[in-house]
């Protein structure tokens, strides 16, 4: 069972899937609770996965670098089958280093998608040095709903404050709410063509 800041997350995201177009990608965005980046969801239809394989390499957080974009190092402090808790360091284009310590679970299956969601583990990120790693995120969290003919990825983070400029934060909750569609068909593009690979 999730714990009740993911679970709140899913139950957001679940109720805008349905009303998503089957066309093409679509993404949406919307506030909530005042924060200073938006949540963003993505659907891709009309694609062919095994959906197995594509949470087996999202759950596979160790091989991150080098296959998801802008992932440097992954860290995994422990990892059982049905969840992972790792530190990811991440370079950003124009911003730099950014880094978090994510709780990552399978949730099975719901409404007819296999779901993985994660969350921040806010005192371990906290607890990141940010000489060593870049930027601590002051929340993150997000989900892969994959079906047999559709992807969805959704997220929600922003950076810390305190850890940046204000030009470098603003480039990273205003800037980042323009580009969330693009952030997030990259992401399932990238995810299923990993997961297509021998």
């Amino acid at each position: 069972m999730a714990d009740a800041t993911i679970e709140d997350f899913l139950s957001r995201v679940m109720e805008r899937l349905p009303d998503m177009s089957r066309d093409k990608f679509t993404s949406q965005s919307w506030r909530y609770e005042g924060r200073p980046t938006g949540e963003g969801l993505g659907l891709k239809p009309g694609v062919d996965v095994d959906p197995a394989a594509v949470i087996a390499r999202i759950m596979d957080v160790a091989d991150y670098p080098g296959n998801v974009k802008y992932v440097d190092e992954t860290i995994v402090a422990k990892q059982t089958k049905k969840a992972v808790t790792y530190t990811q360091k991440m370079k950003l284009p124009g911003i730099g280093g950014v880094q978090v310590v994510l709780t990552m679970k399978d949730l099975g299956t719901r409404d007819g998608y296999r779901v993985v969601a994660w969350q921040q583990d806010d005192a371990a990120t906290e607890a990141l040095d940010k000489k060593h790693g870049g930027a601590r995120t002051e929340y993150n969290l997000g989900a892969w709903l994959v079906s047999e003919t559709e992807v969805a990825y959704a997220l929600s983070a922003s950076p810390l404050k305190s850890d940046l400029g204000s030009l470098k934060y603003a480039l990273m909750t205003k800037g980042s709410d323009a580009t969330t569609g693009t952030v997030l068909a990259t992401n399932i593009d990238s995810m299923i063509a990993w997961s297509q690979r021998d």
